[in-house]
């Protein structure tokens, strides 16, 4: 076939038409055999096997149709068809051929679709306010998605809107220049609810036509979001502003260089600037420069050791009051350093002005100064005031004890009993005054050894017995069963606690009686507890004072003192013995009726082994021959401890010092020392340190001083005994002969 059909006269235009047209064959696999510059440049090109099967065509998709829609290279194309009609017609014609879109590209009514089912409001008006379409989200958020109606014009919308006439300004806007314009308007919705919208609107041109579209976004969320964000920013810099002293964020940059990025308006007056100078103050030097120069170097070395560590800066330091002044106050600078993914440290932190901080330190500072100088005033004074009346209480104590041993007459003995009472009395005021000041200073500490519990209890009941007598009350004791035993305890501080509550009971019960109880609760695995009470029928405590009692120096009403005497120190010591043994004392107490005081104490079961007494088996020799060196500056405590010497038939030699006791060490062998503290020339401690590297005669340290000290120094010069002023014979007899025996067993 010469021409297949195409008149020479139409084959340039149909070549050069922008419309596509192609031949193919009707037998498979339908090659094309004609097609025109259009088909060529947008499909045939890049076609592999140029039939209508490398199109990838199905011919019985298409052989009823006059039109068909081709889909290659990811684009479609629609095409006329022309079929053929008889058999002498033996080709396909496609011809109209024209791109309709690429693949994947919604047409035109599926764009349409996709804006009615939008999710955000949108319309499209013309420019006169004629509503062309609004989708479903715009009907809903104007309230029509439930009328059979919809709006027509966009006035019918006036009276949701807080401004009836603005939506002339969003089309004039549009229609004068073709991009988007926003605006915000609010509006009452259908359910009665304030909303706020953010409306866009741009110009359309259509076929010619011109038209604006709105879109509507609801962000009242957004706007209520960012008041309260707003509100918080607002609250944090408030509440920043009321921060003590500034706060800070310091940036140490990878270059090495500090600087700040925020300052609160407080650093202004913690640094002495002006408030307009906080913008400008970011260079970490114009800090340092107003750092004292004595504090610089430890400024620089905790913030370098914060940056390596990583750890929180914290720094006392003076900076000027003013970049002008020579006066500088007190900083305290803390920090926490965070190390930033960019390589930078980061410090969050805070600067305080702690200068009245400072002055209150200095005053607390010289305060304390003054305390410790007069507590030491206090301590000197106890000293000298215990040494002072200790010396003729020994003398008193002393003759009193010689005298006893003279067989007085009957009211002799009384009136001796008498002054004994008076001097126990003096005795106990002074010992109250040393324990609080030791108890004070924390160094009065609780000792353990074995004692026999019942044999203990009887002793202190028969030593307050003359003080019942003489006080017109009855004293009583009431033991239980199986306190036969030994403990180990502090023998001493336990009979000062009960000495104290029964003292106590007795001076403020008048013709009445004091009962002491005393009950073994528990007792097992080498452990016994022991309850211990007192009671009295006296005035009694009423319950505002109850507390009270136990306070030093305390003694409910002053008019107390004048009346019944004493320190006010014996229930606070009472207490705080107590409270060192691991006990505390109760109270109960009704006014006129009586008081209870009460206490338990746990006690670890000892053993005693027995030695031997005041007898003088044992001993190397007889008793009566006991040779005592006696070292002692004062005539009348020399006299009365002579006079008791020798009423227990031993001799003794008597030196006025240290220095003549250590010759006399030299020149005789003697049983026993008996050495005062306190002596001119020598004093007793040098002089036990010297006589200890000449005999192994055990030493006595006799003293009327008081001092906290003391006691730490008779250990160190390795003393064997050691026996208070005013001297107690009995006591010191014992002690003579626990230290010879003891020195005996040794040997």
């Amino acid at each position: 076939m010469q021409e297949r059909g195409i008149n020479s006269t139409f084959k340039k235009l149909i070549y050069e038409s922008s419309e596509m047209v192609f031949l193919a064959d009707d037998t498979f696999p339908y090659p094309i055999f004609y097609s025109n510059r259009a088909f060529e440049d947008q499909i045939g090109s890049s076609l592999i096997e140029k039939s209508l099967v490398g199109l990838g065509l199905d011919i019985s998709s298409f052989i009823f149709k006059e039109e068909l829609a081709l889909s290659h290279g990811g684009n479609e194309y629609d095409f006329k068809i022309e079929l053929p009609q008889d058999s002498s017609t033996n080709y396909f014609l496609f011809h109209n051929g024209k791109k309709i879109r690429s693949q994947g590209q919604p047409t035109r009514n599926e764009f349409q679709r996709f804006l009615l089912e939008s999710p955000d409001a949108q319309m499209i008006l013309k420019p006169d306010g004629t509503i062309f379409l609004a989708n479903a989200a715009a009907l809903s958020l104007f309230g029509f998605d439930k009328k059979d109606e919809k709006p027509v014009h966009f006035s019918e919308l006036d009276n949701i809107f807080s401004d009836p006439y603005q939506w002339k300004n969003w089309i004039s806007a549009a229609v004068s220049e073709f991009k988007v314009h926003r605006f915000s308007s609010s509006l009452t919705s259908a359910d009665g609810n304030e909303l706020t919208l953010e409306i866009a609107s741009k110009q359309l041109l259509v076929d010619g036509i011109h038209y604006v579209m709105l879109s509507f976004q609801n962000i009242s969320e957004k706007v209520i979001l960012e008041k309260n964000l707003e509100d918080s920013s607002n609250f944090l810099m408030n509440l920043t502003e009321q921060v003590p002293g500034g706060l800070y964020q310091l940036v140490l940059d990878s270059d090495g260089k500090m600087s700040f990025s925020f300052l609160s308006k407080g650093i202004a007056l913690v640094l002495g600037l002006k408030p307009d100078d906080i913008e400008n103050f970011t260079d970490i030097s114009m800090a340092i420069s107003r750092v004292h120069p004595m504090d610089l170097p430890q400024v620089i070395t905790t913030s370098i050791a914060s940056a390596r560590k990583v750890e929180p800066w914290q720094c006392q330091f003076r900076v000027k009051s003013d970049l002008n002044s020579d006066e500088y106050k007190w900083i305290l600078g803390a920090a926490r350093p965070q190390a930033l993914e960019n390589g930078d440290m980061v410090w969050y932190g805070y600067l305080t002005d702690i200068s009245k901080q400072k002055e209150f330190e200095a005053t607390l500072d010289e305060s304390r100064k003054v305390a410790e100088k007069a507590n030491q005033i206090k301590s000197e004074f106890l000293s000298m005031i215990s040494h002072e009346l200790r010396t003729p209480l020994n003398a008193i104590s002393g003759s009193t004890y010689s005298l006893m041993q003279d067989d007085p007459l009957s009211h002799q003995k009384s009136e001796l009993d008498t002054i004994n009472f008076a001097v126990d009395n003096l005795i106990i005021m002074i010992n109250d005054l040393l324990d609080f000041q030791k108890i004070e200073a924390g160094k009065l500490t609780i000792e353990k050894a074995p004692f026999q519990l019942n044999t203990f209890v009887a002793q202190t009941i028969k030593g307050l017995s003359f003080h019942a007598r003489d006080s017109k009350n009855r004293l009583e004791v009431t033991m239980s069963e199986g306190l036969d035993i030994a403990v180990s305890g502090d023998k001493t501080r336990l009979s000062q606690v009960l000495n104290n509550l029964i003292t106590n009971a007795l001076k403020f019960t008048n013709e009445g009686e004091v009962k002491v109880k005393v009950d073994l609760l528990e007792s097992g695995e080498g452990k016994a507890k022991i309850y211990f009470e007192v009671s009295d029928n006296g005035i009694g405590i009423a319950p505002e004072h109850q507390e009270k009692i136990f306070m030093d120096f305390d003694q409910v009403r002053p008019t107390f003192s004048t009346k019944y005497g004493g320190t006010g120190l014996g229930l606070s010591i009472t207490r705080k013995l107590l409270n060192l043994m691991g006990s505390e004392i109760s109270l109960e107490s009704t006014v006129n009726v009586g008081s209870r005081f009460f206490f338990e104490l746990e006690f670890e079961i000892a053993e005693i082994q027995t030695q031997n007494t005041i007898s003088i088996n044992g001993y190397s020799k007889q008793s009566s021959s006991l040779h005592l060196l006696m070292a002692e500056d004062n005539d009348v405590n020399a006299l009365v401890l002579g006079k008791i010497i020798s009423k227990w038939g031993f001799t003794y030699e008597r030196v006025l010092n240290g220095l003549e006791a250590v010759n006399a060490v030299k020149q005789t062998n003697f049983d026993c020392i008996l050495m005062d503290i306190q002596m001119p020339e020598m004093d007793g401690f040098d002089a036990t340190l010297a006589i200890k590297k000449i005999t192994e005669a055990p030493v006595i340290a006799l003293t009327a001083a008081a001092k906290l000290e003391i006691k730490d120094r008779i250990e160190e010069c390795d003393f064997d005994g050691f026996v208070a002023k005013p001297i107690d014979a009995t006591e010191l007899q014992k002690i003579i002969q626990d230290v010879i025996f003891e020195r005996n067993q040794s040997a």
